[in-house]
């Protein structure tokens, strides 16, 4: 269980104190990977999410990422700023509009919903594309050589030998007169269903220039991670899902985005700081490498019929 960072009665009564009136319900919402964020509804019976930014998180990313992405997306989809920014000890709050219903995994789309999201997204990319900020793109050349040397330090030749052979600098060279703006954190907690319907999407701090193909491997590849080693049955809803997502992009968009995907976990997983790396060689990590393994072979197969 998440615990939050600060004093939640503490937040609820500087919020009360700034909206001018008592909040009926006020609780951290469990089923985000951040304790900083929560939900509360007003005496009216406005629904809020409270959004509360770290120190670690720097103000000028915060300010001039988040907030000027909220407002070159009105009328769309994306929640809207309702109120704040606010200073709340050392971190920045702000309110938005709740957006209703809830998340669902992936492999319990059903073929409307799965229709739904696909319309939503495309409706959603198209919004992105207005904004004129200088936005980051990754580097995943720079990403891989860093994982060749880890991977090298600590002994591990096996998967060493696979990122030489799969992960290959021209699959995960990006063409860059294809790059759009696209979420940068899409998947299946970052938007909710309600009557089939999507109601809004969330967490739009991590725009970046990429494929729409990035934001889909990663919707698809974030649900596998919920999945239990021995859950074959999960990881082929998730690959039928994939399978439907494929005329959405280019056989080697698909296959740039997975490798660029995979090599950042390993990056995540071997870095420099964690004593015990092989413990990640366990059967969670074989489960997902034929997960990616099985994603590459499908998209090659659909680059042979383009």
């Amino acid at each position: 269980m998440k615990k939050p960072k600060f004093d939640v009665a503490g937040l609820k009564s500087f919020l009360e104190e700034r909206l001018g009136g008592p909040l009926s319900e006020f609780e951290m919402i469990t089923d985000c990977s951040r304790a900083q964020n929560f939900r509360g509804r007003t005496a009216a019976g406005e629904r809020l999410a409270v959004k509360c930014v770290p120190p670690e998180k720097t103000e000028i990313k915060y300010f001039e990422h988040f907030m000027k992405h909220l407002e070159e997306l009105r009328g769309t989809n994306a929640i809207q700023i309702a109120h704040g920014p606010w200073k709340y000890g050392d971190c920045t709050v702000v309110t938005l509009r709740w957006a209703g219903g809830k998340r669902v995994f992936p492999d319990r789309l059903t073929p409307e919903m799965q229709d739904e999201l696909i319309k939503e997204y495309g409706r959603f990319s198209d919004a992105m594309q207005r904004t004129t900020m200088t936005l980051p793109e990754r580097d995943n050349l720079a990403v891989r050589a860093r994982v060749l040397e880890r991977l090298r330090g600590f002994g591990c030749g096996g998967l060493r030998r696979f990122v030489e052979r799969e992960l290959t600098p021209e699959v995960m060279s990006y063409d860059k007169s294809k790059l759009r703006v696209i979420h940068g954190d899409f998947h299946h907690g970052n938007f909710h269903f309600e009557d089939g319907k999507i109601t809004g999407f969330m967490d739009l701090e991590d725009f970046r220039w990429g494929y729409p193909a990035d934001d889909w491997i990663r919707y698809v590849v974030c649900a596998a991670e919920h999945l239990h080693w021995y859950d074959f049955a999960g990881r082929r809803k998730l690959l039928a899902l994939y399978r439907r997502l494929l005329p959405l992009a280019p056989a080697d968009e698909w296959l740039e985005a997975i490798a660029g995907l995979l090599i950042r976990k390993f990056d995540r997983r071997f870095a420099a700081r964690r004593r015990e790396p092989k413990i990640w060689l366990a059967l969670n990590m074989r489960f997902r490498i034929g997960l990616y393994r099985e994603m590459m072979s499908i998209a090659k197969s659909k680059g042979s019929k383009e």
